[in-house]
């Protein structure tokens, strides 16, 4: 659910964490900085790791305090217009810029506009209309405790132009590194796609994890393909022990047949209905799996209306009258 790194040296962000960060949140890439009393910004759709890597050439080479963005979609299309940061104010209408970056699964906002993320929606609809009246709100220590309420354990980070700095939501949600380099988070740096990096040692490794999204896993065939390790390296029977864990798979196809595997995919949406007549290990499969996917299901019934539960219910009580043998 993407990485935000704000930095107070731009030459401190290593080449290993930029191409990990893309390897494991490849949806986009954005950093925002001030220069000159303004807030510049620069995103991309990067195809590989080295289109950032050489983008950020030039930054690095600036030393200078930036907030850096890769994004891994959860909702809204995947296009340059969702890559953070985005612009809460700016200096021609309000006197002054505001960026913002932000990493979790949703923020408590209305999903209005078509194709765009909740991070777009909340500042717009949220953030804007209140910092637009008193900017100065973003100081405010009462301000900041109901934004982190709202917002559960998700990250957000601003630039502002006037005061000339940044400010963090829920920065203990984050790690901070001995050059205090800020991280929103690690685990999307170790998603277990075949580039694991650990900030502390700057070192990547091949940790690819047999499920899902690896590049061990064909997209059309879900057969394994090759990857960097050898063929002793993979250990076979770990691997189909892998689905004797709740999951069922043809032989000679090696696809999955149990009905959570499409929903164990992380940032897969899905409701109460879809976990219906999955075993226990099954689902505790799609909680560890499907983080965000997960999060936005558990999110939505907290904040649902009345009637919204009742359907949800209904829904799940449908299936189970339809059903002959109940749970299995």
């Amino acid at each position: 659910m993407c990485l935000i790194v704000k930095t107070n040296d731009s030459s401190e962000v290593k080449e290993n964490l930029i191409k990990s960060a893309y390897e494991n949140n490849s949806d986009g890439f954005g950093v925002m900085y001030l220069m000159k009393d303004r807030i510049h910004t620069q995103k991309i759709v990067p195809k590989s790791s080295d289109d950032i890597v050489q983008l950020f050439d030039k930054y690095r080479d600036m030393k200078i305090p930036m907030g850096l963005h890769w994004r891994f979609t959860t909702t809204g299309s995947s296009d340059k217009g969702n890559c953070h940061p985005f612009s809460v104010l700016n200096t021609e209408q309000h006197g002054r810029d505001v960026f913002l970056m932000h990493n979790g699964a949703k923020l408590p906002t209305p999903m209005i506009d078509k194709d765009k993320s909740d991070t777009h929606q909340y500042v717009k609809y949220v953030l804007r209309p209140m910092l637009s009246n008193n900017p100065d709100l973003l100081y405010n220590a009462d301000w900041q405790e109901m934004i982190a309420d709202s917002i559960g354990s998700d990250k957000l980070l601003f630039l502002d132009s006037k005061t000339k700095k940044f400010t963090i939501i829920n920065e203990d949600e984050g790690e901070t590194l001995e050059n205090n380099m800020w991280l929103s988070n690690t685990y999307s740096l170790s998603r277990g796609m075949g580039m694991d990096y650990d900030p502390v040692t700057d070192t990547l490794s091949n940790n690819i994890m047999p499920y899902g999204n690896s590049s061990i896993w064909n997209s059309k065939s879900y057969k394994p393909t090759y990857g960097t390790r050898s063929d002793d390296d993979w250990g076979w029977d770990n691997m189909y022990s892998m689905y004797d864990k709740g999951y069922d798979y043809d032989k000679e196809t090696y696809k999955p047949q149990s009905s959570t595997f499409e929903i164990s995919k992380d940032g897969e949406l899905y409701n109460l209905a879809d976990l219906y007549g999955a075993t226990e290990d099954e689902i505790n499969e799609v909680v560890k799996r499907n983080p965000s996917g997960t999060s936005d299901m558990l999110h939505d019934l907290v904040y649902a209306t009345q009637d919204e539960i009742y359907d949800s219910v209904a829904e799940l009580e449908q299936l189970k009258s339809n059903s002959k043998g109940g749970n299995r």
